[in-house]
């Protein structure tokens, strides 16, 4: 995962696969991530692959995100990612930048 920052968004890119052997390692990296106010943009673009677990680590981030008082958006989600979202009714749920 790469951190970058700028004044008007924090923005991480997540990189490699996204599925039930990593996932929890995933979700302990990223402690800290949403402050209050803060929009935060997770760029998934380097995910090459994903499973459920992977679709259930955004709804833990959309979870952590909230707890912090912060905004939450993804972007470049892969298409297996959103056949997932897609496939089971979560596309209101999870902010999918809808462009790429």
């Amino acid at each position: 995962m790469t951190d970058t920052s700028d004044s008007a968004a924090h923005t991480v890119r997540v990189e490699g696969e996204l599925d039930v052997d990593n996932v929890p390692a995933r979700l302990r990296k990223s402690a800290g991530w949403f402050e209050r106010g803060r929009d935060t943009v997770i760029d998934l673009g380097g995910v090459t692959r994903a499973d459920s677990a992977g679709v259930a680590l955004l709804l833990e981030w959309i979870r952590d995100a909230d707890k912090a008082g912060a905004t939450l958006h993804f972007a470049n989600a892969p298409s297996q990612m959103r056949a997932i979202i897609d496939f089971c009714a979560l596309g209101d749920v999870i902010p999918l930048d809808r462009a790429n």
